[in-house]
């Protein structure tokens, strides 16, 4: 009787294990190749496909440059209250001509009270706003001895600046695996695996090899260790076999957008 790759309940796999199972079998197949295994039109899709859904077990989420974007927000957090409070309080300082700086810049200032609670571009296009008036002030900056914290503002919104546009390179180059959606990469590869076991198993009954028959007992080995795992029996005729529980949700399904993030996240 000729050997013949069984079946078994790949649906009940988690998308890890299902990457596995069909990583393992991408090995084999690149151990026998495709030319010896007649499936070199379907291999390379399956190839493909398996990269893909190895891509996608586990999202990347967070942002490299998180850590910093931090800092330079509260940073340039602590150089704004640093300038707002020494203002204030010189508000009422005896010295005519440090009371005096205090009230223009109170005045100034007015229009750039609470930006530290505002979302973080708008943030930074209003700091942006704030030094251009503080330069244009820096008689009565000088005259506070504030010319130090607003030289930290600016370095700290200019880092900020740059950091957020990493970030934004960072969205940009994940989007195409945000936008992958696990159910149609496991719907592909298994599609995909399927036409090559139907290859396989023909060849099997009307030209057997040596390459064929090690590549079958390779997957076979491999089917009956993922069916324990997915809790299923195997099946030689294409069948799943029985005792099946329904398919689970598949971790990781969905729209495969983003995480519909507020407008101010530093994930």
């Amino acid at each position: 009787m000729a050997n013949q790759i069984q079946f078994f309940g790949m649906s009940q796999m988690t998308i890890g294990s299902c990457s596995d199972f069909h990583t393992r079998v991408n090995n084999f197949i690149t151990t026998a190749t495709p030319a010896a295994l007649h499936i070199e039109s379907q291999a390379a899709a399956y190839a493909t496909a398996v990269e893909t859904l190895a891509s996608i077990v586990n999202r990347e989420r967070a942002f490299v440059s998180t850590k910093a974007l931090r800092e330079a927000d509260q940073v340039r957090d602590s150089a704004a209250g640093v300038i707002s409070q020494v203002i204030n309080a010189c508000l009422t300082s005896p010295v005519a001509e440090r009371r005096a700086a205090a009230q223009l810049l109170d005045a100034k200032m007015a229009s750039y009270r609470g930006i530290r609670n505002h979302e973080y571009t708008k943030q930074t296009a209003e700091v942006r706003g704030m030094l251009v008036m503080l330069d244009a002030q820096a008689e009565a900056v000088d005259t506070l001895g504030l010319s130090l914290e607003v030289e930290a503002l600016r370095e700290a919104n200019a880092t900020f600046d740059t950091q957020y546009y990493a970030r934004t390179a960072e969205s940009g180059a994940r989007k195409a695996q945000s936008n992958v959606k696990s159910s149609e990469v496991i719907e592909q590869v298994n599609k995909l695996y399927n036409e090559i076991v139907m290859l396989v198993n023909a060849y099997a009954v009307v030209q057997p090899t040596d390459a064929i028959n090690t590549f079958i007992g390779n997957v076979n080995g491999a089917v009956a260790a993922f069916s324990r795992i997915a809790g299923s029996s195997t099946s030689g005729n294409g069948e799943i076999g029985e005792g099946e529980a329904p398919d689970p949700e598949l971790p990781g399904d969905g729209d495969g957008g983003d995480d519909g993030e507020s407008p101010d996240p530093i994930v």
